[in-house]
This record gives C-alpha cells, structure tokens and sequence, in this order.
C-alpha cells in the first residue's frame, strides 16, 4: 500500500468534496457548510538538531450535520489544505544543519457520532465520537519525500451556536489507531523501502467559534497529532551499507482560524 497524493489526486478530492452532498444522506433539516481558512501550521522531530517546520496551510472544508433537537445523529467533516513551510533541521546523513522549504498537501475525512442535548439559550451541547483518516504528503525537496496516513478516533463536547451573537467552544482528544509512513527510502539510496509506523499517543484539540448571522460563523481552533517514535527498521544504503531507520518522535500543531458559511 502506497499513498501518493500527487497535483491531480489533490484535484479529484476537491472535487469530492464539491460533490460529497449528493453523498450525504438526504435528511430534513440537515445542516450543510462550506469553509474556507487558514492554519499556522508546526511540524516539530526530537532530533539533535531538533527538525522544526512552521509556515502558513491554506484550507477548504465541507461540514455536514443532521439537525435534531435532541437523541442521536450523524455528522461528516472533510478538509483538504496544503502549502509552504519553513524547515530547520539537518540532513539525512550527517547532520550538517540546513534550512530549507517543506512542501505539505493533504486531505481528511472524519464521520461523527453526536449526542444531543438542549442548550439553556437556544443552541445545543453534543458529546462527539468521531473516527478519520487523515493523509498528507511531506516533499522535503525534490528526491525526498514522506507520506502518511493516520486513522484515529476523536471523543469530545461541542456546544452549538444557533443564533446571532453567539459563542460556540469545542474541547476533547484525538487518539491514533493505525499509522503509516512511507518514506521512500528506495528513491535516495537505498535497495529497499521499509514501511514505518509511528507511535501512537494522544493529543489535545479545542476550538472557539462566534456567530456573526444565521449563516456565517468564525473560528478558531487547535488540532494536531502527537507521534511517539517508530520501530526501527533495516536497510542498505549504497555508501553506508546496512542501515537502521526509524521516525523520531513528532509533533504535528495546527492553529487555524476558518468562515463558516452555511448553505442550509
């Protein structure tokens, strides 16, 4: 299994999530939106010297949530974003520090489980069970490259805002439940391409919205991934000869801030 999400899969997921209503299921008074945002976006190896990329992911998003009073419900969330970061760190072989640029561009889907309950001024408090899959391709220049996919369950409490001049907060955890790296060793030297599997570990997410009018709301929000060090692995690299390789522990934090804009 190989994941590569190159210029025209990017394409093809954008067009999945033009099209992804006509997917959804057709339930009276459902809740369909359209976001557009932009993340700060920090990629961090506990490495000496410790690799760090920060830089700006631009975002477009699809949100989609049955709308009931109260009980059980169904909801999808689907971004794709992608961009330039600033990388710090060092190279491969030999640790000479570098600088450089790390070009990022993924996509990700999650389904929801939502318990409702009333709110006291109109809106709504949900307790959310989510499972995603998360995939991203990391090009740290032009031979060498990463990709990953990472399922995971989310488990958390969303308040919702249903009308003007109200706050809505989000807070929970995500935990990783299958991880995948291919790091493509066989395209810089050596004669194998070993599959990692980062650790799994859990982290933080939250999330702050206001409610401009019934169909615009801003937020802010922080999710990320936090991966515990890989098993290692064996390779033979062509100058160096047998080779043992393994991701170090990482950390992935996004701060983002998006428009929602509600077309029903």
């Amino acid at each position: 299994m190989q994941y590569e999400p190159t210029g025209s899969t990017l394409k093809r997921w954008i067009a999945v999530l033009l099209f992804a209503p006509a997917l959804l299921p057709a339930v009276a008074h459902s809740q369909l939106v359209v976001n557009g945002g932009v993340e700060y976006f920090r990629w961090t190896e506990a490495t000496a010297p410790e690799v760090r990329e920060t830089g700006p992911m631009l975002t477009l998003g699809l949100a989609y949530t049955q709308q009931r009073d109260t009980g059980t419900l169904f909801a999808y969330r689907g971004k794709i974003w992608g961009g330039s970061a600033d990388y710090e760190g060092a190279t491969l072989f030999g640790g000479t520090p570098l600088q450089s640029k790390t070009n990022y561009e993924g996509v990700s889907n999650e389904v929801q489980a939502r318990w409702r309950k009333p709110g006291k001024s109109g809106g709504s408090l949900d307790g959310v069970f989510g499972l995603g899959l998360d995939a991203w391709r990391r090009e740290l220049s032009s031979v060498q490259k990463e990709d990953y996919a990472i399922a995971y369950l989310r488990l958390g409490v969303e308040s919702g805002a249903n009308f003007d001049g109200q706050w809505s907060v989000g807070l929970g955890a995500k935990l990783p439940v299958w991880t995948y790296e291919n790091a493509h060793f066989d395209q810089i030297g050596f004669d194998s391409n070993p599959i990692l599997h980062p650790g799994k570990e859990l982290a933080p997410y939250g999330s702050v919205g206001y409610r401009f009018t019934e169909k615009l709301q801003l937020t802010a929000y922080y999710e990320g991934f936090r991966f515990g060090q890989s098993k290692a692995v064996q390779a033979n690299e062509i100058a160096l000869g047998p080779t043992t390789l393994f991701q170090p522990r990482s950390e992935m934090s996004v701060f983002g801030l998006k428009l929602d804009y509600r077309l029903r």
